[in-house]
């Protein structure tokens, strides 16, 4: 079925955008909610950036993450760390207890949390991602991990559908996220659900810990049939 949208001159966007996708009612399916907050009231977008030439730099290796490095709440990661020199192109910086969201092809669910535990994040390595990520970091101080099951939340996901502008690679800007509706309700909750998502990523960072050590014992007596 098709949409349409009525708007009127004085409603086109900054510049007078005539884009469809501009206008498209599904992208306000939040808006209606009375008692809420803009994600933008509680997060700041982290843009400091990287470059294998900058000269201002900590001494110390980078692990970088790629779009296909979040999934589904968490960082998923099996890459060793790279000196500055080899990060590649340009890359924005972030640190544990930043969500990272990619803008491109939100259908994907490329959200997720950093955690401590990301296997090869150690004190002397800092954390690098994509700039098709937009960077979360807390304006309060407190943890934001709650942020994560919303942006995955089905309502939203489909605000950020509908919200992807441009003709190749479509995507959604900073000002429709930063814009998002967040329930009161859920800020009411947000330690207990804070708490809770930290706790599973936790929990399948031991997963994956079991998992590598039963593969390494697997090997071992493979090599010892040989």
């Amino acid at each position: 079925m098709a949409i349409f949208s009525i708007i009127e001159r004085s409603q086109f966007g900054e510049g007078c955008i005539l884009s469809p996708e501009r206008y498209d009612p599904r992208r306000a399916v939040l808006s209606g909610l009375k008692a809420s907050v803009p994600l933008g009231s509680l997060v700041s977008l982290h843009k400091k950036t990287i470059s294998p030439k900058a000269k201002d730099l900590p001494p110390g290796e980078f692990l970088v993450l790629d779009a296909s490095n979040a999934r589904e709440g968490m960082v998923v990661v099996r890459r060793d760390s790279v000196s500055q020199a080899e990060i590649g192109s340009v890359k924005k910086t972030l640190f544990p207890g930043c969500v990272i969201i990619s803008r491109l092809r939100p259908y994907l669910r490329q959200v997720a949390f950093a955690d401590n535990g990301i296997p090869g994040l150690q004190e002397s390595t800092s954390l690098a991602c994509s700039t098709e990520f937009f960077v979360l970091a807390p304006l309060d101080g407190q943890s934001i991990a709650f942020l994560v099951p919303f942006l995955l939340s089905e309502t939203v996901q489909k605000v950020l559908a509908a919200s992807q502008e441009g003709g190749h690679h479509p995507r959604f800007d900073a000002q429709t996220l930063l814009g998002l509706s967040v329930p009161q309700k859920l800020l009411e909750r947000r330690e207990q659900a804070s708490l809770a998502c930290e706790g599973a990523i936790s929990e399948y960072r031991q997963v994956r810990t079991i998992l590598a050590e039963l593969i390494l014992a697997a090997e071992s007596q493979i090599v010892q049939v040989n």
